[in-house]
């Protein structure tokens, strides 16, 4: 999925972030069916759900960059983290993550642009860390920009650390 750093970027995978998030959001389950399925399990074993970015989480954190990646926790319809670059490899991705009720703005550990995520990427803010790993190189599906099998570790000193399994989807 790497870009060619020496030609031009299609228009239709310029910004796609909210597109992301929505076309994510749509590829999920519908709510009915996921309260039927935890109507059925024990009430002590339905875990809550972490809540997920929405489409104005992602458009007021007015990340910079043309291209976007997302990982979204199995499962679930929106993603947890959403981050942009340019596809310069001189532009240093930012992103977003879901914690708690609060949003977080993330700045990449270095530069390299969009094509330095397509694999995985690495943010911080703060003390807080949240690391994307994709852990198979097998897409998931045959759209256009397939999702990749991934693991988000995040946490922090006062927060220990999480392992969320999921999907990375980059592109548009």
């Amino acid at each position: 999925m790497e870009l060619p750093r020496d030609r031009g970027v299609a228009p239709a995978m310029k910004r796609p972030t909210i597109g992301l998030v929505l076309a994510l959001a749509a590829c999920s389950p519908a709510a009915d069916e996921e309260k039927e399925d935890a109507a059925a399990v024990p009430e002590a074993t339905v875990a809550a759900p972490r809540p997920a970015l929405m489409a104005g989480d992602v458009e007021g954190a007015q990340l910079a960059g043309e291209l976007s990646c997302a990982f979204t926790e199995r499962g679930m319809r929106a993603p947890l983290l959403v981050a942009s670059a340019d596809v310069d490899d001189a532009a240093r991705p930012q992103g977003v993550l879901k914690l708690g009720s609060s949003t977080l703005r993330l700045k990449s550990a270095g530069a390299g642009g969009f094509n330095a995520m397509v694999r995985g990427a690495s943010f911080s803010s703060g003390d807080l860390t949240a690391k994307v790993t994709v852990t198979s190189d097998k897409p998931l599906d045959d759209s256009e920009a397939p999702p990749l099998a991934a693991v988000l570790e995040m946490g922090s000193a006062a927060l220990g650390m999480q392992r969320i399994e999921g999907e990375w989807t980059c592109g548009p």
